[in-house]
């Protein structure tokens, strides 16, 4: 005869879920995960519409214009060049005249390096400026959020069924428009 132990793998399964529901009535009410109360927000409609913004895009694109109006003079200059050092290679050496067009073109190179390292600076500009508006917006949304009792706020992208009353972009948008209506972009040296 073989004696029963009341530790049967049952018994067990059995005593550990006891164990987890009497250790999760013990949890106090204030250590359980609230629900979740999310909020939208349509962060590209916020860059977009924000005055912030638009000051923001306002400079960018001076910036940029100002990069290829100077290239495209710089790039007529070099066409320019080198019609003049065509136009002269019947009466030159044509080891003198290889050795001027090589060092154009690595000259025309080098300016063209120059423009794209310029337009890096603008893109990195642009990121740190929207770095500061990020740290306002995170500041604005924080406040929203326990003001309306939400814990989380969702990209409108992400959200296929929504009611209105849980967009905040415009709310949003008024908010950043008074404590932010303007920054100076300032590209890096």
């Amino acid at each position: 005869m073989t004696k029963r132990t009341p530790f049967t793998f049952r018994n067990i399964s059995l005593l550990l879920i006891a164990a987890a529901l009497f250790a999760s009535a013990m949890v106090p009410a204030s250590a359980q995960v609230p629900p979740a109360r999310a909020l939208f927000l349509d962060l590209d409609t916020v860059f977009s519409q924000s005055e912030v913004g638009k000051d923001i895009r306002s400079q960018l694109q001076v910036m940029l214009s100002d990069i290829s109006a100077r290239e495209k003079t710089t790039a007529e200059g070099y066409v320019e060049r080198e019609r003049v050092l065509l136009a002269s290679a019947r009466d030159r050496d044509p080891a003198v005249l290889q050795n001027e067009w090589e060092a154009l073109q690595a000259e025309k190179e080098g300016s063209g390096n120059l423009f794209q390292i310029e337009r890096t600076a603008v893109q990195s500009a642009s990121n740190n400026a929207r770095r500061q508006v990020n740290a306002v917006l995170n500041e604005i949304m924080q406040g929203i959020l326990v003001e309306r009792g939400a814990n989380m706020v969702m990209s409108v992208g992400a959200v296929h069924v929504g009611g209105v009353d849980y967009d905040i972009t415009a709310e949003v948008i008024a908010r950043l428009d008074k404590r932010m209506p303007a920054l100076k972009v300032e590209r890096p040296r």
